[in-house]
């Protein structure tokens, strides 16, 4: 497997979609290459992991709330998951193509999201 690991706290626990994206963008802030995570820079692949990410916690019936309020802050408060293309499909229109570009743009919105979240939080 690869020499990336996950927090050793992670083991036999839920993990929230978010928290994974957010390692993610750790990882990739620090070095690796997306293409670690999601095959090659394709908003698609991206957005495949993330739903795939999903439907696994679902499977196995956890309701990942952290993730889905992400989603309606991403939508209501940022207007930016617009009906028909989603995150993926808009801020790869915005990124002029640049694939690699628009997956990074959603990760900071990851960290934005939860930088704002742990603010009220404390």
């Amino acid at each position: 497997m690869s020499a990336i690991r996950p927090p050793e706290e992670w083991k036999g626990r839920f993990v929230s979609t978010l928290d994974v994206l957010l390692f993610i963008r750790e990882q990739i802030v620090g070095g690796v290459m997306p293409e670690m995570f999601f095959g090659k820079p394709d908003v698609g692949a991206a957005a495949a992991f993330v739903h795939g990410v999903r439907f696994h916690l679902y499977c196995g019936g956890v309701e990942d709330s952290r993730y889905q309020e992400f989603s309606a802050w991403l939508r209501d408060v940022r207007n930016e998951v617009p009906s028909g293309k989603g995150w993926a499909g808009l801020y790869l229109e915005e990124a002029g193509g640049d694939h690699r570009a628009a997956i990074l743009r959603f990760l900071e919105r990851c960290a934005e999201y939860d930088a704002l979240t742990r603010e009220r939080a404390t």
